[in-house]
Parts: structure tokens; C-alpha cells; sequence
């Protein structure tokens, strides 16, 4: 309450011979509106409240296809999201999911190189924050899901030159990663860049090696009741 308005209520008090009960009356209002403001601020602090999120950026692999280095995917692109719950303000569970593609590379196996590989992982991870009062937080997740894998060439060869058909694939998949989220003030949008890995078993057209693909990018999130 400004000095303005304490000096007008009173001049108004004393205008109709009323100081004391006046003054009482004030007391009691901006007690009630106190109560109630802090009533809304712990209804809004406390409790659970539901989050989305949506990023895209850039996707590339850390591990070949084979230990010689020969079979591999050029860099690619990434799209994704998610929706989640965020228990506390350091702490939510995520259900994610990212499609990404790119194309293989490797001038010995003529249907993999320029071929086209859609990948699209899906899974749930639990998030944790460090809260800053700047606004910054960085976090890291930790999680599991699966991958499904898609050629677009219908026949794929071995390095051994057996044929294979170019058939979709899924596996199982850990999830983890890194990021850090600017929290606009006073409202539940954020700015967040972000990279992640998705650990799986590669073992199809002839190769069995465990695969380590990464997304990065940066997004937009938003937490209700913020």
C-alpha cells in the first residue's frame, strides 16, 4: 500500500469525523487481503504442476556402425517434445520423445550410403534442476525408453555382401543428458538449450555393435500454475 493512498484514506477519515473506527476498518481489510494474497502464493508454490516442452536442433552418433569406422550416418537433424510433471522446482518426471534423420554414409555398402535412416525415441527420464535466483538453472535427466529405426532403402547388404531386407527395428534404449533453462520472470515460459544420448543395441543387416546417438538443440517450455 503506497504512502498516497494511506495519506488520502486518512484525510477522507478525519473529513467524516470517523478516525479510529476508520482506522480499524483499514486494519482489518489489509489483513484480509495479506491472508489472501498469501493464501494464493502458497496455492500457486505448493503442490504439483503440469509441464510441456518443445526442442529441435541438430543429431549425430558417437559409435560406428563397425569397429573399423567404415559404416556411419552423416550429421542430421532432430524434432521433439514432451509432457511432464514437476513435483517440485527442482525435481519432475518427463514423457519424452524426438525423431531425427539422417543418412548413411559408407561408399562399400552402396544401399546404406545416401540412404535415408528415420529414428524416433521415446521414453520417460526424471529431470533435476538447480534453481537460481538470475533465473538460470541447469539440470541434468536420466531415463529409459526405446528406439524404433527406419531405412528407406528396402534392401540393405551386410559388409560380407549379404542381402537384407530394409525392415524397421526397435530396441530398447537408455536415456541422459544435460541442459540449462532461463525462466522468464513472472510466468511459466523457459528457454532451454539442451544435449542428450540415447544408448541402444545396433544388430541388424550384418552388424551388432552398441550405438551412442546424440540430440542437441534448444526449445521452448512452459510450467502451468508458474
Amino acid at each position: 500500500m503506497s504512502r498516497k493512498f494511506l495519506f488520502s484514506s486518512a484525510l477522507f477519515g478525519l473529513t467524516v469525523a470517523a478516525p479510529f473506527a476508520f482506522a480499524q476498518e483499514t486494519t482489518t481489510t489489509t489483513t484480509t487481503t495479506t491472508t489472501t494474497v498469501d493464501t494464493a502464493s502458497t496455492a500457486r508454490d505448493e503442490g504439483a504442476h503440469g509441464l510441456f516442452f518443445l526442442n529441435g536442433g541438430g543429431w549425430s552418433n558417437l559409435t560406428d556402425l563397425d569397429n573399423a569406422g567404415t559404416a556411419r550416418f552423416k550429421t542430421g537433424y532432430n524434432v521433439g517434445g514432451g509432457l511432464g510433471v514437476q513435483f517440485t522446482d527442482w525435481a519432475a518426471l518427463r514423457g519424452v520423445y524426438s525423431f531425427s534423420r539422417t543418412e548413411g554414409r559408407n561408399a562399400a555398402l552402396a544401399p546404406i550410403n545416401g540412404q535415408r535412416f528415420d529414428r524416433h525415441y521415446y521414453g520417460a527420464d526424471l529431470q533435476f534442476r538447480a534453481p537460481m535466483t538470475s533465473g538460470f538453472s541447469p539440470y541434468l535427466f536420466v531415463g529409459g525408453g526405446a528406439v524404433t529405426i527406419n531405412p528407406s532403402a528396402d534392401v540393405l547388404f551386410s559388409p560380407t555382401g549379404t542381402r537384407f531386407n530394409g525392415d524397421t527395428f526397435t530396441k530398447g534404449a537408455g536415456h541422459f543428458g544435460v541442459g540449462f533453462e532461463y525462466q522468464v520472470p513472472n510466468s511459466g515460459f523457459g528457454l532451454f538449450a539442451q544435449g542428450d544420448g540415447w544408448i541402444y543395441k545396433w544388430d541388424r543387416y550384418g552388424f551388432n555393435r552398441t550405438q551412442v546417438d546424440t540430440n542437441w538443440g534448444a526449445g521452448l517450455s512452459y510450467r502451468f500454475g508458474y
